[in-house]
Parts: structure tokens; C-alpha cells; sequence
């Protein structure tokens, strides 16, 4: 089992370690928002940013998390290679199919979705980005399941350097606003899609057309497509109804704060995500796969709770060095929420492992449209009276709704026992470290780092005396910490 987990951390830290790379882009942009962009066309920005996410999602039809399922399957009847160049050539003629007739009416379009014609030009970037980058989604899937953690690094250090340089000359030197920021989200997209289909797509394919394996996958997609219409709903409903709701500051506001808090969901959440969809498929039949399974979840929650803490704790005093400009800087009070939301969120790849692995994706749809709903009634009575506040406790309640709903419902497939206990202790006791720093706040930096570090490390200690971990647990990490002395010599 720890083999096991040991393994799966080391892929682990090289995507992180490339997610790291991506999100410092945002971190370096920092200063670059606040001198070169109103709050008020930021909150435009975040308003294009969260159409690709929702187009992404629906326009793949399915055919990525499908390039998911069958790969190993593929793999193993040696028809890998036409299984490939239809998935990836049909995802692209659907894709395209789709996004030209928006193209064409993009000025009405525009208007429907963003109230106003002005904004034309930025959504037909906006199209553009959805198409590339809904491709670049399998060459980044082979070499995840490829297990090539350092080219799938490499992959993203080249998008970051071109995207980076692209965003600086665009914003910087043209003046050109966020829709600079666009097209250089577009370019460096398309560089990596190029790179994949020159490297990964074209060498790995049989040029065999085969109609069935893509309707192989689109069987497997379409109702996973259907639910993830409602989950993208719900996750981006925040900012929909923040737009119709408020203004276009206070979505700028909003949409800064949730940037920060997404570090922990693309830097962690989705990095344990894409280093643990892979060893689902490769446990699926092996002894003590449920015992795998369940404490994931459990050691997922714990690893979280504590770098969303940490995270937390210092995450301001690294901003105020970066800049501080006083309307993003009121964004920063839904990171705490929003963060927790993300940590929620994660839970998904975990508690839907029965379902997964049964291909039941449609089962996905009722949990996903319960959450919209949810998130749509407490958003039309949280926001006008709370508002950014609101916004983020609405997304804290669908999240919950949303992985109850699964759990109940994987575990009809395959019963895990989840150890609900631990996870809730985690919870409790990670927001209440959280709110004594808040509630007693030491104005002195020093001691307030301090104090900080020493709660960390009383985190762990509490849970321990609390019974949370086994005995083998505890042995395998003490004898874990005395082989890392013993090869820095200090200890014998």
C-alpha cells in the first residue's frame, strides 16, 4: 500500500512541480493586473475565462475523459495507435463543427452572453482558445498515463515561456488590456498543440479510419458530458451571477480572489487528480484495491487540509511584496472559502471511483444538476445581501451537495467505506487552527510567522493523539524519518 502511495508521490511532485510553473505565471502577472488593467476589465477577463472553461468542457464531447477510461484497454488489444487519431481528429472536426457557427454570428452572440457587440472581437479569441485548447488535452493525457512525468514538465515549461513573454509584450508594451492576455493565452496554447501533434499525436497514430472507436468513446463521453454541463455550471455560476447580480468590479474583485484560492486547486487538487486517475484503472483488478481506494480519500484530505493552512497562513504577506492595489487587494477575503471549496471539490476524484470504473457516467447528471440548483437559489439570496462573500459561501454548499450525491450513488457499484470519521476530524480541526489565527490576529510579522509554523506542526500531533492514524501508519513514517537520517547522518 505505502509502495504503492510512495510511487504515486513521486509522479505526483513532477506535476505539481508543473502545475507550479504555470500558476507562477499568474503569481508574476500579479503586478501587471493592478498597473495595466481597471478592476472593472479584469472582471471582463474572468468573465471570457470562465465561457472557455464551460465550452471546454461541453465541446470535447466527452472524448477526453473517454481517451481516460480506454487507454490501458487500448493499450493492451495493441490498437492504441487508430483508437488515437480517431479520438483526436474526431474531437477536433465535432470541436470545430461546433464553434464555427458562433464564430460567424459572434457579434449577437456576444451580445447574448456578455451584453454588448463591443466585446465581438474578444469572444471570437475566446472560440479560438476553446478549440486549441480542447485538443492539447490528449497529448498531455498520453504522456500522463505514459507515466512521463518529466516530458509532460517539459511540455509545460515551453506554454508558460511562450505565453509569458507573449502576455508581457502585449500588455506591457501594445497597452492592449486583457485582450492581450487573451491572445497570449491563444498563442501559447496553440505552440503546445503544435508540439503535440508533431511529437506525440502523428508518431503514436495508425491513419486508419475506425467510425467505432470514436463512437466507443462518444457513448462513454456523452453522458459524462451531460453531468459535466451541470458540474461547470455550478462551478462557474458564482461568476455568471455576480455579473447579472452586481458589477463588473466587484466580479473583478471576486475573480481575483478566486484566482488566488485556485492555486491550491491547479498547484494540488488537480495535480494529486492527475497523478491518481491513472493508478485507479492500474488497481482495478489487484488484491486490496478498496483498502487503496479508501485511504486515498483519507490521506488526500489530510495532505490538503494541511497545505491549504499553510497556504493560508502566509499567502498575504507574499502578495504585499508582489503589489497591492486596494481594489484587487478586497478580493483577497473569498480566498479562505474559495480555497476550501477547491479541497472539497478534490474529493471527486476519489469518492467516484465505483462509478468510474463501472462506466456509469450518466450517474454523474443528478448530482451535478442538484448542485446548479443549489448554487442558483443561495446565490439569488446570498449575493445581493452578502455580495463576493455570498458568492463564495454558495459554492462551499453545492460542492458538498455535489460529492454527497456521488458518494451515495458510487456506492451503490462498489462499497469503499470511506472513513467519514477521520475526513470530518480533518475538517474540524483544520478550520479551527484556521479561525484562532483569524480571531487573535498578531499584528508583530515574526511572531505571527512563528506561531504559525508551530500550529502546523501541531496539526498532525493533534490527530495523532486523536487516533486518527493506524499503527502501521505510524511505523512505516517512523522508519520513513529514520532512513532520511541515517543519509544525512544524524542518526545512527
Amino acid at each position: 500500500m505505502l509502495d504503492k502511495i510512495k510511487s504515486l508521490g513521486k509522479q505526483t511532485a513532477v506535476y505539481g512541480f508543473g502545475s507550479i510553473l504555470n500558476k507562477m505565471l499568474g503569481f508574476i502577472l500579479i503586478p501587471i493586473y493592478q498597473t495595466h488593467i481597471p478592476i472593472g476589465d479584469f472582471g471582463y477577463l474572468v468573465y471570457f475565462e470562465t465561457i472557455i472553461l464551460f465550452l471546454s468542457s461541453l465541446l470535447n464531447y466527452g472524448i477526453g475523459p473517454a481517451h481516460q477510461r480506454f487507454f490501458y484497454i487500448e493499450r493492451e488489444k495493441n490498437t492504441y495507435g487508430v483508437y488515437l487519431f480517431n479520438n483526436f481528429f474526431g474531437c477536433f472536426i465535432l470541436a470545430l463543427a461546433s464553434i464555427l457557427p458562433m464564430l460567424i454570428f459572434s457579434g449577437t452572440v456576444s451580445e447574448v452572453i456578455t451584453g454588448s457587440k463591443l466585446q465581438s472581437g474578444n469572444f471570437q479569441i475566446t472560440l479560438w482558445i476553446v478549440l486549441i485548447e480542447i485538443l492539447y488535452v490528449i497529448p498531455f493525457q498520453y504522456l500522463q498515463y505514459e507515466k512521463k512525468p518529466v516530458q509532460y514538465l517539459l511540455f509545460n515549461v515551453f506554454k508558460l515561456a511562450i505565453t509569458f513573454s507573449i502576455t508581457i509584450y502585449f500588455v506591457v508594451s501594445l497597452s492592449m488590456g486583457f485582450q492581450g492576455m487573451l491572445l497570449a493565452r491563444l498563442i501559447g496554447g496553440l505552440a503546445a498543440l503544435l508540439i503535440g501533434v508533431l511529437f506525440i499525436i502523428i508518431p503514436q497514430s495508425k491513419f486508419r479510419i475506425d467510425i467505432e472507436s470514436l463512437k466507443q468513446s462518444l457513448r462513454f463521453g456523452f453522458p459524462y458530458v451531460v453531468s459535466t454541463i451541470g458540474y461547470t455550471l455550478f462551478t462557474i455560476t458564482d461568476r455568471f451571477m455576480l455579473n447579472w447580480l452586481s458589477t463588473p468590479e466587484e466580479l473583478g474583485k471576486y475573480g481575483f480572489g478566486f484566482r488566488i484560492a485556485n492555486f491550491i486547486n491547479l498547484i494540488f487538487v488537480q495535480t494529486i487528480g492527475l497523478s491518481y486517475f491513472p493508478s485507479i484503472m492500474d488497481n482495478e483488478k489487484k488484491a486490496n484495491n478498496i483498502r487503496y481506494y479508501r485511504k486515498m480519500l483519507t490521506y488526500y484530505c489530510f495532505l490538503l487540509a494541511f497545505l491549504i493552512l499553510g497556504f493560508l497562513f502566509f499567502y498575504k504577506d507574499i502578495l504585499w511584496v508582489v503589489g497591492k492595489q486596494i481594489d484587487y487587494w478586497d478580493g483577497l477575503k473569498v480566498v479562505p472559502v474559495l480555497s476550501l471549496s477547491f479541497m472539497i471539490m478534490g474529493m471527486n476524484y476519489f469518492v467516484g471511483v465505483g462509478l468510474f470504473l463501472n462506466n456509469k457516467t450518466k450517474e454523474y447528471i443528478l448530482p451535478s444538476f442538484s448542485a446548479v440548483c443549489v448554487n442558483i437559489i443561495m446565490n439569488l439570496f446570498l449575493i445581493p445581501r452578502y455580495g463576493i462573500m455570498g458568492a463564495a459561501y454558495s459554492v462551499v454548499a453545492a460542492q458538498v451537495i455535489y460529492i454527497s450525491f456521488v458518494s451515495i450513488l458510487s456506492a451503490k457499484y462498489m462499497k469503499v467505506n470511506f472513513e467519514w470519521g477521520k475526513i470530518m476530524l480533518i475538517y474540524l480541526i483544520g478550520i479551527a487552527i484556521f479561525l484562532a489565527t483569524e480571531l487573535f490576529p498578531i499584528s508583530n510579522l515574526g511572531l505571527s510567522w512563528l506561531l504559525k509554523i508551530i500550529l502546523l506542526g501541531i496539526f498532525p500531533i493533534i490527530l495523532l493523539k486523536l487516533n486518527f492514524f493506524e499503527q502501521i501508519e505510524i511505523d512505516k513514517l517512523k522508519a520513513g524519518v529514520y532512513k532520511v537520517g541515517q543519509r544525512f547522518k544524524l542518526v545512527k
